[in-house]
């Protein structure tokens, strides 16, 4: 019986791994750039995919623009030193 749950262990792992996109050619949205980055949306709306070296997006018809993950990626770590940082909220004080 253990053979048997193993073997279908192996076989479930397989399922799931056969069609899945290598990360590097997965196109990702201004969201999912904000996530890997820890940046807001809006952050990246408006200080990252807009720097003139940042790589070229791509538009699926009628889609938002997205980005090669790995492009994004290879960017981000070239660029490590000039990431912006994401906005601060001022706590204000009780009376």
């Amino acid at each position: 019986m253990n053979i048997d749950l193993e073997q279908a262990l192996i076989e479930l792992a397989k399922q799931i791994t056969a069609n899945q996109i290598p990360v590097q050619d997965r196109l990702w949205t201004s969201k999912e750039i904000a996530e890997y980055m820890s940046l807001s949306d809006f952050t990246v709306l408006q200080k990252v995919v807009v720097q003139p070296t940042f790589p070229t997006p791509t538009q699926p018809t009628g889609a938002a623009k997205r980005w090669f993950a790995g492009e994004v990626i290879l960017w981000a770590r070239q660029n490590r030193s000039k990431l912006p940082t994401g906005r601060t909220r001022s706590v204000k004080k009780a009376a």
